[in-house]
């Protein structure tokens, strides 16, 4: 920037002069400035206002449906011996519960040694080995860890911890302290040596534990010895003993899994059963076209909200889900289940592709827009396949006379010619022998041509003239059954559904009892043997239906008893073998890993015979077996690794044993103090965001209050400033006609009118109302009250309707919020939807807001530039004008010397 020396020989102050000047130019840049200011704090009173009110939206989300106010509360009679919380799954009534055992975490108490401290080495508990190995067994995984004579205590316990066991060597008692990490018999731990140092180094620290004296805990190397050929009256040798255990193994786990899956899907069926009867008896009532059309629309579930459902011509129907693409017109696009996409208005569908109208009357790809297709509204035409070339082409003639008479064959893709069409327009069509042959011009020849690669494709438009939407037609098809039977409809079908899609995993095709063989007797029992009556013939072995004999007890419970001793007695054949699990698990025995597995093994079973024969076990050591929790709840046990169970709903805790046949009683209930909890907190958010509409819109106004200039503020204190910005902001959204459409919408959704089982409710139904104009509190008028809040000063005193209501009537109260959440959710989803002038889940017009303030930014830097110019401009004439008086001096001077 130049140096201005200002009124040198004027005397003039320059600066102020053409600040004087520009001072026009300058009122109107910070005119825009102002104007900017404001609109960047609009913009954030905006931002603010709508994360809080997609907040809401996102939370009454759930609300619109029944699981949300499906609470239940538990009462235990004795909470030392357990714990209990309910699901909303959790069926209200008295159960039993009996605590035959808590689980426990396996525990070991070593023997007394004597090392003074951690830093004792093993060496000096007189141990003389080599490299002891010891096995680490737990939770079913085995970790090798190796000691020395100069491993010390303190190393012997890091190295336990990290091969997954809590270990502690305490000084003062002199005793090693092991235990797992997890309770359970699965998660028990074992310590045996992998080799006779091992086993050594063991004993010398006071951990070598034998089989217990009641025999309940084997001898630790037992098992693998077991299978030695070296056992005296063996008359196998150690491999045979490993492979025959091994075949033993393989075939009782194949049946476990059988007799497991047979088992389940039987008592599955039983389930599936009874709600595919209670299913087909619901469609009775209604026409084969409303039963498949009644039938696609529960499978919808909640995603109904956002579907439309079309009927094909062959009756059937399909239902396309809403998607966030929209097509050139801003129209909803919906995808069907194929994954093909229809417009709200028009549906242009190619080779599974998704298409909508451009500016240029194309058609694009909704996922990919850079393939283009030129047509009408009814069909994509056919566009040139065009594919690259690169090496040189020459073209001959087909024409010709005499010995220059060429014939010219050409190759076919279908009934049409394959082709090639170049830049220039020119159309080619490949031969036989691979060239190409200018159509209309037989002598043209070509080097060195590029062309690109594209597809044909053709599609019909699909009409949305029947489609309709999903909850539209649901309501229509439901209207007049009550809720609960709905609600029993809707879980019986999801079970149906949930059963006949299952799939098979174990089982083969002729198996009796995979799902679709299940499938097929329970749908002919209902269709040819007296309708649910004939599937509970079924189910229980009394119907003709009921073929086979698996129990004395033909029943499907019956079978399923049999079935689960089964595999409970396979079961115990694969725990007996389970040393072979590893060797079991490679299927192919002629390779060379399974050999190597073998020849490890047999290693392995030899040694552990040599160990159990040598071994030296602490007496005086304690270890306590990792034990599995078990319950009786209703007189049925349950057994679990932790004292953690969940069981239809019932969250229960063990915590100490029930003695003998002592029962703890659990008692369910619907939590009415829950639901009541659930319309608070939903009110208090409402009201909060609808309180802070009203307070923005009543907002008094700013007058003549306009942002602050630089040259202002620093005439200003920092709390005058604030206190003057604010003034301004809190006036932003006063009378906003998109803050006024807002919670009109919202409003109106609040106070409509649900109609249930023939009557109509409101709010006011419930005891729940706003205050009006004349007893609300300022901008509070629109915010509701529940009567007998005892936290709501205004109309704590009034008698409590709500909480009446629900425990006398709990289903019209659950259907009410159910409608009143949806047209709230619906109210605002309508106004967040995207346009063109703002984002989507944006409840005002931001990408307006946001080209405004650029505008803004781009009219500021042009005025700046018009002052910088003037400004330039003027300083250009004062210093030509001090130039020239300058001269002028200079003149003066020089006369006046002629007459000094």
């Amino acid at each position: 920037m130049a140096i201005r020396l200002s009124g040198m020989n004027s005397g003039l102050d320059t600066d102020s002069i053409v600040k004087a000047l520009v001072s026009g130019y300058t009122t109107k840049k910070e005119k825009y400035e102002k104007a900017q200011t404001k609109l960047g704090w609009k913009q954030e009173s905006w931002k603010s206002l709508n994360t809080k009110v997609y907040s809401l939206y996102s939370n009454i989300s759930n609300l619109r449906f029944s699981s949300a106010y499906n609470l239940k509360k538990t009462s235990v009679s004795d909470t030392t011996k357990a714990t209990v919380t309910a699901s909303s799954t959790a069926p209200n009534g008295t159960q039993s519960l009996k605590i035959k055992e808590t689980a426990k975490a396996g525990s070991l108490t070593g023997a007394q040694i004597n090392a003074t401290s951690s830093k004792t080495t093993l060496a000096q508990l007189g141990y003389t080995g080599g490299d002891a190995q010891i096995n680490v067994n737990t939770g079913g995984t085995t970790k090798t860890i190796t000691l020395s004579a100069t491993s010390t205590m303190s190393d012997v316990e890091k190295q336990l911890k990290e091969a997954g066991l809590n270990a502690s060597y305490d000084s003062n008692y002199k005793r090693f302290y092991i235990s797992s990490k997890d309770t359970g018999v699965e998660n028990d731990f074992t310590l045996t040596g992998a080799n006779a140092a091992g086993a050594s180094a063991l004993y010398k620290l006071g951990i070598a534990v034998g089989a217990s004296a009641d025999g309940t805990r084997p001898n630790p190397y037992g098992e693998y010895a077991s299978l030695s050929g070296k056992n005296s009256g063996s008359t196998k040798t150690t491999q045979q003993n490993i492979e025959d255990a091994r075949s033993a193994y393989v075939t009782a786990s194949d049946n476990v899994a059988k007799y497991n899956a047979q088992s389940s899907n039987l008592l599955n069926a039983i389930t599936y059963g009874n709600a595919y009867a209670d299913v087909q008896d619901f469609y009775a009532a209604h026409s084969s076209a409303d039963k498949t059309k009644l039938e696609t629309l529960a499978k919808l579930g909640s995603g109904r909200d956002s579907a439309v459902i079309m009927k094909n011509s062959d009756d059937s129907y399909t239902t396309y889900s809403l998607t966030t693409a929209k097509d050139a017109k801003g129209n909803a696009v919906y995808k069907s289940a194929d994954g093909k996409y229809i417009s709200a208005e028009e549906t242009y569908m190619a080779d599974g592709k998704t298409y909508k109208k451009d500016s240029d009357g194309n058609y694009i790809n909704v996922a990919d827009e850079t393939d283009k297709y030129s047509g009408d509204t009814a069909k994509l035409t056919k566009n040139v396949a065009y594919h690259e070339v690169t090496e040189k082409i020459s073209y001959t003639s087909t024409t010709g006379e005499g010995d220059d008479a060429k014939e010219v064959s050409y190759t076919k893709v279908g009934d049409t010619d394959e082709k090639l069409q170049d830049a220039d327009g020119k159309v080619y069509t490949k031969r036989a022998d691979g060239k190409y042959y200018a159509d209309g011009e037989p002598d043209d020849s070509k080097n060195g041509i590029t062309i690109t690669s594209k597809a044909d494709y053709t599609s019909n438009r699909e009409s949305l003239t029947n489609a309709e939407a999903a909850n539209t037609a649901y309501t229509a098809l439901t209207n007049g059954i009550s809720e609960a039977d709905l609600n029993t409809y809707t879980a019986n079908l999801s079970t149906v559904t949930a059963f006949e899609s299952s799939e098979d995993t174990v089982l083969k095709a002729y198996d009796d009892y995979t799902i679709s063989k299940l499938t097929e007797a329970v749908h002919s029992a209902y269709a040819n043997n007296g309708g649910k009556a004939g599937v509970q013939a079924l189910i229980s072995g009394t119907g003709a239906y009921a073929a086979g004999s698996d129990a004395a007890d033909n029943s499907y419970a019956g079978r399923v008893s049999a079935l689960t001793t089964a595999a409970q007695t396979a079961q115990e054949t694969v725990d007996k073998n389970s040393i072979v699990k590893d060797l079991a698990a490679i299927k192919d025995t002629n390779s060379e890993e399974y050999k190597a597995a073998l020849s490890k093994l047999v290693d392995e079973v030899d040694a552990a015979y040599d160990l159990s024969s040598s071994a030296q076990y602490n007496t005086e050591a304690s270890k306590i077996d990792g034990k599995d929790a078990e319950i009786e709840l209703n007189g049925v046990k349950y057994t679990g690794a932790s004292n953690s169970f969940n069981i239809n709903g019932l969250n229960i805790t063990a915590l100490s044993k029930t003695s003998g046949n002592d029962e703890i009683s659990i008692t369910t209930a619907t939590d009415t103090q829950g639901i009541y909890d659930k319309i608070k907190d939903f009110l208090t958010e409402y009201n909060n965001v609808i309180n802070e509409m009203t307070k923005l819109y009543n907002a008094a106004s700013a007058g003549s209050y306009e942002p602050l200039t630089d040259d202002e503020k620093e005439k200003m204190s920092d709390k005058e400033i604030e206190k003057w910005e604010q003034k301004i902001k809190d006036s932003l959204l006063k009378n906003d006609t998109t803050l006024s459409g807002v919670m009109t919408v919202m409003q109106s959704a609040m106070s409509s009118a649900v109609e249930i089982n023939g009557k109509k409710y409101s709010f006011s139904s419930f005891g729940i109302h706003t205050l009006g104009y004349l007893n609300a509190a300022d901008n509070e008028q629109n915010a509701y009250h529940i009567d007998g809040d005892e936290d709501d000063t205004n109309t704590s005193g009034n008698t409590d309707k709500l909480m009446a209501a629900i425990n006398n009537d709990p289903d019209s109260v659950m259907t009410f919020m159910q409608q009143i959440s949806n047209n709230l959710y619906k109210a605002i989803g309508d106004k967040m939807s995207s346009t063109t002038l703002s984002s989507a889940f944006t409840i005002y017009n931001d990408k307006q807001m946001s080209t405004e303030y650029s505008d803004y930014t781009k009219l500021i830097k042009e005025w700046e530039t018009k002052i910088s110019d003037k400004e330039e401009y003027y300083y250009n004439k004062f210093s030509a004008m001090e130039s020239s008086l300058a001269k002028l001096n200079s003149t003066q001077s020089s006369l006046s010397s002629y007459f000094s």
